[in-house]
């Protein structure tokens, strides 16, 4: 198939524009025609420079497709210090009345966006682009960073038909590449490249060439609880492992996990930060009222007085961003500048705890064979109280001790200490649950349910709920009662900033009720449960990831109105297996029905191989939870 598809830039064929429905997956929205890219070294005045090449070309489907147009290109820059994207070049084609329009892309419409720690994006839209259209980008990327040579994915969210990626190594740099997705490539070569000669110093030396190609790649199509799409995706990452100087002396790059420990305690801003918070930190916990509490009692109160007293400014980062002594000026930082000042504070107060890093759920899973900086982006904190080991994190006010945010529920952190490599388990094994009590009762005109709910919910839910009850009210107020709730309706909550307590949440409201002739069909539990499968593909060859243990409960009382009856009891269910709990009952007396209903998953996260099991447990959810009764005038 990829034979029949020119890969030229600014060139095009007649299969680009009779492309009009994928065959091998004929839902694509659209579809990747080609994706080249080049890598390879060049000798500047001011030294080596990485030069990146891509080129690729995608066909729209769909109106869901449109999306693709929105192009962005990542760049590094530190301080003044920026990777260069030039010659950039796009085309839209459309074929109008037999004729090929072209338009091309209006530089004026370039904006840059900040990413992360020190990435950026160059984003715009290309213009003209419709259901039919293809367009094509081309951009070339300098860098003077040489640890940044470019990954490479082979899949993306839409089909690939041809992915091509070419690298050009000198001999200078070593770099070890991890290919993740696939078993092998469609194509692979290398050689070394005895026909152009380059010079460094005097000496000569040909470059070593590595191709790698894939064809008809299938979308990634991630659905529900899944951590990255990166995690899982077709793709090749490449990581600086040693430089060979000219001289004969290599210096290794590819580090040890205690080696990577001790360059971070040495780091300004890192081990050398830590150490200035245990010193400004001292000042801090002599005033505080320790006495002589309990070591839990003290590293709870000082958690505490960090959660309360600084702000997390909602970026993720590894290192601190500033002094210790911006953080006390401004109460703000990053997660390493509060969680660095929380083991310092510790340590102050004479507490066994020490930083740990670790990678967040978006930015991927860490790979323990290869000990590499980069693969981390937050620190965390990990204490010994009364001789047991606790992780901490001073990021989410609303969180108890030692409740550690979701986002860093990701497999496993390494404790940076000078004494040995420790490897910690990011997990949760508390449930986190939400139980709903109903009272339902008709109004006198038989259309509409009044509904008294009382919600109660722990664990991260909990959290959750609390966060969007100080931020967003009125969000919250929307999602229970609905978007038509009237000024007057009111949610009372119980145990706001109690957070050692469940978080409950007392509302009523009026639901309306489906009627045919002289039935009248109620849902006992609203619009509370889930109504589709969030699990849909056929098969899954990634793990079903739920973050953390999670449970529902369900009790509904419907009082019976005179002169109705219930025309048939709902049957009841029991079901206790590997993968989850779940239970559901119905039962009528004198003129009340009470249905109640509760599901746990057993786990946080189910390999691949039992997908279809958990497939099938949704559907037993969404079966018999939105089960109705069914009122009929008593004869």
């Amino acid at each position: 198939m990829a034979q029949n598809y020119t890969h030229e830039f600014e060139k095009f064929s007649n299969e680009d524009f009779e492309l009009q429905l994928y065959a091998p997956d004929t839902s694509a929205a659209a579809v990747v025609i080609y994706d080249i890219g080049k890598s390879c070294f060049k000798l500047t005045d001011d030294g080596f420079r990485l030069f990146f090449e891509r080129k690729f070309k995608i066909k729209i489907l769909s109106n869901a497709g449109l999306e693709w147009a929105q192009v962005s290109i990542p760049y590094y820059q530190e301080r003044d210090r920026a990777e260069e994207i030039t010659q950039l070049k796009g085309n839209t084609y459309n074929m109008e009345n037999g004729e090929v329009r072209i338009s091309k892309l209006d530089r004026k419409n370039i904006y840059i966006e900040k990413d992360k720690e020190n990435w950026y994006k160059k984003k715009f839209a290309m213009p003209d682009v419709k259901v039919g259209s293809f367009f094509e980008v081309s951009y070339l990327v300098t860098s003077p960073y040489l640890f940044n040579l470019r990954n490479w994915e082979f899949q993306q969210r839409i089909p690939v038909i041809y992915s091509e990626y070419t690298t050009r190594m000198n001999p200078f740099y070593e770099y070890t590449y991890i290919f993740q997705g696939a078993g092998r490539f469609d194509e692979y070569k290398s050689y070394e490249d005895k026909y152009t000669s380059n010079y460094f110093n005097s000496m000569e030396y040909h470059d070593m060439v590595y191709f790698f190609v894939m064809k008809n790649i299938p979308a990634f199509k991630d659905e529900a609880f899944i951590t990255s799409i990166d995690d899982y995706i077709i793709k090749l990452d490449f990581q600086l492992s040693s430089i060979h100087h000219p001289s004969g002396y290599s210096e290794e790059i590819m580090t040890t996990w205690p080696k990577l420990s001790k360059e971070l305690l040495e780091h300004e801003k890192f081990g050398k930060y830590l150490k200035k918070c245990r010193q400004k930190g001292k000042d801090i916990t002599d005033t505080m009222p320790l006495g002589t509490k309990s070591a839990m009692d003290k590293a709870k109160q000082i958690d505490r007085m960090v959660k309360s007293d600084f702000r997390w400014n909602h970026t993720n980062a590894k290192f601190a961003s500033g002094s210790v002594k911006d953080l006390l000026v401004k109460k703000s930082g990053n997660s390493a500048d509060l969680n660095l000042f929380l083991a310092g504070l510790l340590n102050a107060a004479g507490l066994e705890a020490w930083p740990m890093i670790l990678s967040t759920r978006h930015h991927g899973k860490i790979m323990i064979d290869y000990p590499f900086q980069h693969f981390f982006n937050y620190v965390m904190v990990l204490a010994r109280l009364d001789d047991a080991l606790f992780l901490l994190d001073a990021t989410e006010p609303l969180s108890n001790f030692t409740e550690i945010p979701a986002q860093c529920l990701n497999v496993k952190g390494l404790v940076i200490r000078e004494d040995k490599t420790e490897w910690v388990n990011l997990k949760n094994s508390s449930v986190s649950a939400m139980n709903y009590n109903f009272d339902l009762m008709l109004n006198s005109a038989k259309d509409s349910i009044f509904q008294k709910c009382l919600l109660t919910s722990t664990g991260y839910v909990a959290m959750d709920f609390r966060n969007e009850y100080s931020d967003s009210y009125k969000e919250l107020k929307d999602e229970l009662l609905g978007a038509n709730a009237g000024l007057n309706d009111t949610i009372t909550v119980t145990c706001a900033k109690e957070i050692e307590k469940p978080f409950k949440m007392a509302y009523t409201k009026n639901i309306q009720v489906e009627t045919v002739e002289d039935k009248i069909i109620i849902s006992p539990f609203g619009n509370n449960v889930i109504t589709e499968n969030p699990l849909k593909m056929p098969v899954r060859n990634y793990p079903v990831d739920f973050t953390y243990r999670q449970s529902r409960s369900y009790n509904s009382v419907l009082t019976i109105p005179a002169g109705y009856k219930l025309l048939s009891i709902p049957n009841n269910i029991s079901i206790s297996n590997n993968i989850i709990d779940l239970k559901y009952t119905a039962v009528v007396r004198d003129n009340t029905v009470t249905v109640a209903g509760s599901y746990e998953f057993k786990k946080d996260l189910y390999e691949a191989s039992d997908y279809l099991n958990v497939k099938g447990s949704f559907k037993k959810i969404v079966d018999k939870f939105n089960e109705k009764l069914v009122l009929v005038k008593a004869m």
